[in-house]
């Protein structure tokens, strides 16, 4: 846009001068020609100009080296004549910062690609500042609406860690307080005081004895998963590769566990894959995302397992 704007001024001198050296009717008509030019660019691009927006669609979750985009979308609700849409995109991640300009094309739905670095793990923030339509001959800008912020998360592939005979395995299941319904259970003996419903009839019947089917549930744990700090790139990778195992290791034996980042005051419980995706997100980089803190924590924790970059974990 500077360069168009340097361009009409030059225009506009080359005119006066003309005018200043030529016959008045020739140079007169040219002069204001290139004057008229200002406020034509105005009335025909200001409809467009304030009609446009810019949307980033951005992937929430990737895999570490994964081949991915950002994409940079231009809506407008009305037709009108715009010359293109220039925007800062503000890239920071754990150890970088970077900002580059982007220049968009006018057409609705038209999309500006831009690659997203998955060489090492973390969160990435991509920031829209300074989103701007230009008028058709370049000379005028306006700020445009656009949906301003985006996190990815890249994930390294999970990664065994040198020490596993500590984990825990297998699903413990205790006796449901007050009965109910459950997915688990076991079969015993009648004992008195137990619900007449909860009598397995058809087994009752087999046995000529009275069966109970009583629920079952796993019991209250207080297992910790601690995530040491790293100091590089390749330690981060490490880190979480190992984080990724342990928690789809207990998570495939359903053994939900508490999860902190060093001295981390958030403690957050993970109990599925989206709980880690969440609490990630908000220590490596959305702050927005924070989880909500849980109203009972363990006093003690009976069982906790460390990661870190070392060669043995405890």
């Amino acid at each position: 846009m500077i360069v168009n704007r340097l361009i009409y001024v030059l225009t506009l001198a080359l005119s006066f001068v003309f005018y200043m050296l030529y016959p008045p009717w020739i140079s007169w008509y040219m002069l204001v020609l290139v004057l008229l030019m200002i406020p034509v660019d105005l009335i025909l691009s200001l409809p467009g100009m304030l009609t446009k927006g810019l949307l980033m669609s951005i992937p929430d979750v990737l895999e570490k080296d994964e081949d991915a985009v950002l994409k940079l979308i231009t809506t407008h609700s009305k037709s009108y004549p715009v010359r293109c849409l220039v925007t800062k995109l503000h890239v920071t991640g754990d150890d970088f910062s970077v900002t580059c300009r982007i220049k968009c094309l006018p057409e609705k739905n038209a999309q500006r690609e831009v690659t997203i670095d998955t060489s090492h793990s973390g969160v990435t923030t991509f920031l829209l500042k300074r989103i701007k339509a230009v008028s058709l001959l370049g000379l005028f800008s306006l700020p445009v609406s656009a949906g301003g912020k985006g996190f990815v998360l890249v994930l390294p592939p999970p990664i065994k860690p040198a020490n596993t005979k500590a984990l825990q395995h297998g699903t413990n299941l205790r006796p449901k307080p007050g009965g109910g319904y459950s997915e688990e259970h076991d079969m015993r003996n009648y004992q008195q005081g137990d619900p007449v419903k909860s009598i397995h009839w058809k087994v009752s019947a087999k046995f000529d004895s009275l069966i109970i089917r009583e629920p079952l549930e796993p019991p209250p744990h207080s297992r910790l998963v601690q995530v040491m700090p790293w100091r590089s790139e390749t330690e981060r990778d490490l880190i979480l590769g190992r984080l990724r195992w342990v928690s789809d290791y207990l998570l495939k034996w359903q053994l939900p566990f508490y999860i902190r980042f060093d001295e981390n005051p958030v403690v957050a419980e993970v109990a599925q894959e989206s709980d880690l995706i969440d609490y990630l997100f908000y220590v490596l980089g959305d702050e927005a995302s924070k989880p909500k803190k849980l109203e009972q924590i363990p006093s003690r924790f009976s069982w906790v397992f460390r990661i870190d970059s070392s060669t043995n974990n405890k």
